[in-house]
């Protein structure tokens, strides 16, 4: 048993932007996208069926417009240095992300001897036409994230995300580094949790927790 494990999401936590959002507007108009946007906040459908919309109906021979885009985007200030800190402590990390293996491999796919494990959705290219593959998809989440955490055996939980995909991972930790549109949600619920900027934030409140 771990006495501490961090759990870190990939899209918009350690890229600056996210890159599986991204990926689905290069196959979209903005108007049906926003359409997709509009039903997923009112609950007309879930993130998991418009995600499935969207890429398994998208030829397999397009799937370089995704790479030559992933290429364009920068990883967040300090995780190289972020993974050395936590090895250094002897904390694991492991990530969570309901973006695309293909897409992790490009950006992260060098510190992999840092992590403890890497969960992520496969995008299968054999056929015609792409398609999302996740043993973790409940129909509702593409990637359930909890699902996931609970092979894990610890004490105690850190999460790292920023977005609703994030929220019920957050939910399910002791300790929450949350920015942007996850920082506003557990703000408004009058939840815990520590805001940052990039991951020299998070190496030093680790740290000074001690």
């Amino acid at each position: 048993m771990y006495k501490k494990i961090i759990f870190v999401d990939f899209d918009g936590t350690i890229t600056m932007e996210d890159t599986l959002d991204g990926a689905m507007r290069l196959f979209v108009s903005k108007e049906e996208y926003e359409e997709k946007l509009n039903e997923l906040i009112h609950g007309k459908i879930t993130l998991s069926e418009a995600l499935h919309m969207v890429f398994d109906h998208t030829p397999s021979n397009r799937f370089h417009e995704i790479m030559e885009y992933v290429e364009t985007i920068e990883i967040r200030d300090g995780f190289s240095e972020f993974l050395d800190e936590m090895n250094s402590v002897g904390i694991p990390v492991v990530i969570i992300s309901g973006g695309l293996r293909q897409l992790l491999e490009a950006k992260i796919g060098k510190y992999k001897d840092h992590f403890l494990g890497v969960h992520y959705v496969d995008l299968d290219l054999s056929g015609e036409k792409m398609k999302l593959v996740s043993q973790y998809d409940d129909g509702k989440e593409l990637l359930k994230k909890t699902e996931i955490m609970e092979q894990y055996d610890y004490e105690s939980a850190i999460c790292i995300g920023d977005s609703y995909t994030d929220i019920n991972m957050a939910g399910a930790s002791d300790v929450v580094f949350a920015r942007d549109i996850l920082a506003d949600y557990l703000k408004k619920e009058g939840r815990c949790y520590i805001p940052w900027n990039n991951f020299y934030d998070v190496c030093e409140a680790i740290k000074s927790s001690k």
